[in-house]
């Protein structure tokens, strides 16, 4: 899987197909069903940008423009949020959904192109206009049409889709183009395994019990909130923008270690008692150090919440986030050793509804509208990823405005890779490029430690269940 963003997204010229979803013979439904607490904070946010994520991937020859358009009906049919919209209005916002059996797909060009620019501009320009929250549909369904090998491209609004369901979202709609392409009409979409709905996750989650005030694991939320007096943990360096102010979004993306040198990374993480995510995230926090950060690297790391089977191939926003402090020791190793159990530990508090987090600290103090987050995606271990690079899958993220520094890892088959969010100040630029400079040459210092003796101290501390949350 390539992670990206549609400033750094280059797919070749072509005809750009959209398929436009008829709402005219349908009727919505008002669902008794609250949005969940991650599309209540980014509704309430809606209207200042179109936070989007999509996915893409490449088919040989031209398009079958009669099986695709099939197999995105089926995909609508098959997941319950894409039935699902939502309004504002007095009573706040509403949850509105739709009977897929009313919904008629019709298809149009949007522009056939030579120019690579050009169709790049107006793919970026459709998908701003599409997958907007409010209305429906809040997502994009196309495709660039070529003779020899044809892209295949959906987006969605933030509200209905996160990294995971990228990757869901590619591999169903890869069967059902191929199901529909190869048996026309006959083909059964349900010869395909189904999934659980995230609306019906939604409502779960919106009748969970509240975790107790004496919880250990809500006392732990509070301290980490407690040493930064309420306020949300920011990155340590400088990115050249005060708080309250915002600027554009710059992008950094990097190949971090190569395919062998991730695994010899691993085997020195797992014979110091942590994973992948935890090393990596020991050398951000000895390569901040050596910036001049600090030695502590204090954040929130996303986690998915698929922890029950039915909602494992699910499209929807299933996370949540946990409070984690990194110290960075100076010595690779000890910072490991010290981060694994911190990791384990933290990955523990994420069972606790964030809400509730908010409701018992009598709120947050933000400083920033970012969020200084480090996301960790093992896309090895998502549904679909034996052909990924078969097929040059992409999930392709837009790019807004930026106050605070956002980091997403994500290790393939190629290796482990970077894409890094910040302000687009020559400060942050400068900043950003030092600090991935120094965690590049610590994770491969790390790979070099590395050897194939010693007790694999991992494997005993942690079972699957809890590796799969985050990508252990």
């Amino acid at each position: 899987m390539h992670v990206t963003t549609i400033d750094r997204y280059g797919p070749p010229a072509g005809e750009l197909l959209c398929w436009t979803v008829d709402t005219s013979a349908a009727r919505s439904e008002i669902s008794d069903v609250p949005p969940s607490f991650n599309q209540t904070v980014h509704l309430a946010t809606a209207e200042d940008s179109s936070t989007w994520l999509a996915a893409a991937f490449t088919v040989r020859g031209r398009v079958d423009r009669a099986a695709l358009g099939s197999a995105y009906h089926a995909l609508i049919a098959r997941h319950g949020t894409l039935r699902s919209s939502f309004s504002t209005g007095p009573e706040g916002v509403r949850r509105h959904s739709y009977d897929p059996d009313d919904l008629v797909l019709r298809i149009d060009t949007v522009i056939d192109t030579s120019s690579d620019t050009v169709l790049r501009d107006r793919l970026r320009d459709t998908l701003d206009r599409a997958c907007h929250p409010f209305g429906y549909p809040a997502y994009l369904f196309a495709a660039i049409d070529r003779d020899d090998a044809s892209t295949i491209i959906c987006g969605f609004d933030h509200c209905h889709v996160d990294a995971y369901s990228i990757s869901i979202v590619i591999d169903d709609l890869h069967r059902l183009y191929d199901g529909y392409r190869c048996h026309g009409g006959s083909f059964d979409p349900s010869a395909t395994a189904m999934s659980g709905s995230f609306v019906d996750f939604c409502a779960a989650e919106s009748s969970a019990p509240p975790v107790a005030l004496s919880d250990p694991r809500m006392r732990q939320w509070l301290r980490f909130f407690d040493d930064r007096d309420g306020a949300l943990p920011t990155f340590p360096l400088d990115l050249g923008v005060e708080p309250g102010a915002i600027a554009a979004q710059a992008t950094e993306v990097r190949t971090l270690l190569d395919s062998a040198a991730t695994e010899r990374f691993a085997q020195l993480c797992r014979r110091n008692g942590a994973s992948v995510f935890g090393g990596t995230l020991a050398a951000m926090a000895d390569a901040v150090r050596r910036c001049g950060g600090g030695p502590e690297l204090p954040l929130l790391f996303p986690m998915h919440t698929r922890r029950e089977e039915r909602w494992r191939d699910a499209v929807g926003w299933f996370t949540t986030n946990a409070p984690l402090r990194v110290v960075g020791t100076g010595d690779l190793v000890e910072t490991i050793r010290r981060t694994g159990p911190e990791l384990r530990r933290a990955v523990a508090l994420g069972e606790v509804p964030v809400p509730q987090v908010i409701e018992a600290m009598g709120g947050l103090r933000r400083t920033r509208a970012d969020i200084f987050m480090v996301s960790y995606v093992d896309y090895r271990l998502l549904p679909g990823a034996d052909r990924h690079r078969a097929i040059d899958a992409h999930h392709i993220s837009n790019a807004t405005t930026a106050d605070d520094a956002q980091f997403w890892i994500s290790r393939t088959g190629d290796g482990l890779a970077l894409r890094a969010r910040h302000p687009d100040t020559l400060t942050a630029h400068r900043t950003i490029r030092r600090f991935t400079d120094e965690l590049v040459r610590t994770l491969r210092a790390g790979a070099e430690l590395a050897d194939t003796d010693g007790v694999d101290v991992l494997e005993q501390a942690v079972g699957p269940d809890t590796a799969r949350v985050v990508g252990l």
